[in-house]
């Protein structure tokens, strides 16, 4: 089923509601783009959607026991003079993109959690337009034929424009395709939450390649603690379906665990990880400005295994926000105590076994600091 077209008359979803005006912003986003989102014959629901709230099993502590995993290696390059060569570098570390052929359909997903409209920030909140414009590179290298693909919550398509990735796919000459043009299928994970499924674009079945490059930055909603690779995948999902009745919300109880599950309906090439500048405390939006800090470690991290990066993404994460002074919870845990970590780990969605992760390291500032976070 078609989802519609953003009108563009919005803003981030915590921006847009303090701006417009909450009722009538909820208002204009039931009777719009959300509307056209519900199946057929369904009821909206659209104020138990936004009031729902705890309910549902809390996460499960770590068991310690995962399937057989291969051995997974993740390439952490410090950028030096030239974002595109960092890129290359990581991903050569990586292992690199020989499975691209000419000819083949590429989509690259980078993380535009939504459109910077009330004045500029002191640092990003979406992944970075010139990594984004390597990865389209290093494809095009390759001869693919390459698409570039996000879905914010709101505002999707200016948020496009406003993070500087509609410039850049301009300039590259490849397809900017935001999902809200998409058509989606419904995928039921089975496991412990999704009960009733989600809808994720039929585009990642049908491109032969997907390339997932997410911002890493602290999220500050309950048991989220960081976005990175398995986080990313919340713009997979349809944003109805994120705010679905009862103990299945998204944004409530238990977001580590669902996250988890939303990686079970696609699985990247590669996962590239923008680390350049990154949010530390006041994530995702960024919103809370006096409450937002950034760093810049200006790195570039990159691994088939999404479970392996995102622990020493996390670890780095760690790192940055102590010597920010950062007191959020996630300062205290180890990767393996991080709930989308081990819990995508168990599910086989990766490697969380230090002992099979290789780190290479290319001129990384911190880098043993970095692994006596990870280890």
């Amino acid at each position: 089923m078609k989802s519609c077209k953003s009108s563009g008359a919005g803003g981030r979803r915590r921006d847009f509601l303090r701006s417009a005006g909450s009722a009538a912003a909820l208002a204009a986003l039931s009777q719009g783009c959300l509307l056209k989102q519900r199946e057929a014959g369904k009821p909206l629901h659209m104020k138990k959607r936004m009031k729902s709230s705890g309910g549902g099993p809390d996460p499960l502590p770590p068991t310690g026991v995962f399937p057989d995993i291969d051995p997974a290696s993740v390439g952490l390059v410090g950028i030096g003079d030239s974002v595109h060569e960092a890129v290359r570098e990581a991903v050569m570390a990586a292992g690199g993109l020989d499975e691209i052929e000419p000819g083949q359909r590429v989509l690259i997903k980078p993380n535009i959690c939504g459109p910077a409209i009330r004045g500029r920030y002191p640092g990003r909140i979406t992944t970075s337009p010139e990594v984004v414009r390597s990865v389209i590179r290093l494809c095009k290298e390759r001869g693919a034929e390459v698409i570039v693909s996000e879905r914010s919550m709101i505002g999707t398509e200016l948020a496009f424009k406003t993070s500087g990735i509609a410039r850049v796919c301009h300039e590259e000459k490849v397809r900017a395709f935001p999902w809200t043009r998409a058509e989606y299928v419904l995928f039921k994970p089975g496991r412990r939450h999704w009960s009733q499924g989600f809808r994720y674009p039929r585009i990642l079945d049908e491109v032969d390649h997907f390339i997932n490059v997410p911002l890493l930055k602290n999220h500050g909603v309950g048991g989220a603690d960081f976005t990175c690779c398995l986080k990313s995948f919340v713009g997979v999902a349809m944003p109805l379906d994120r705010h679905q009745e009862g103990p299945d919300a998204l944004h409530t109880n238990n977001i580590g665990e669902k996250v988890a599950e939303l990686n079970l309906c696609a699985k990247p090439l590669i996962n590239i990880v923008d680390a350049t500048e990154i949010m530390v405390a006041g994530g995702p939006d960024g919103l809370k400005k006096k409450a937002s800090i950034w760093v810049k470690p200006k790195m570039i991290m990159a691994s088939r295994d999404r479970v392996a990066c995102d622990s020493v993404a996390f670890a780095t994460l760690r790192l940055y926000g102590a010597e920010a002074g950062v007191k959020l919870p996630y300062i205290s845990k180890r990767p393996g105590e991080q709930v989308q970590i081990y819990y995508s780990a168990e599910l086989g969605l990766g490697q969380a076994d230090p002992s099979k992760i290789e780190i290479v390291d290319k001129g990384v500032s911190h880098f043993d600091e970095i692994k006596s976070n990870w280890l």
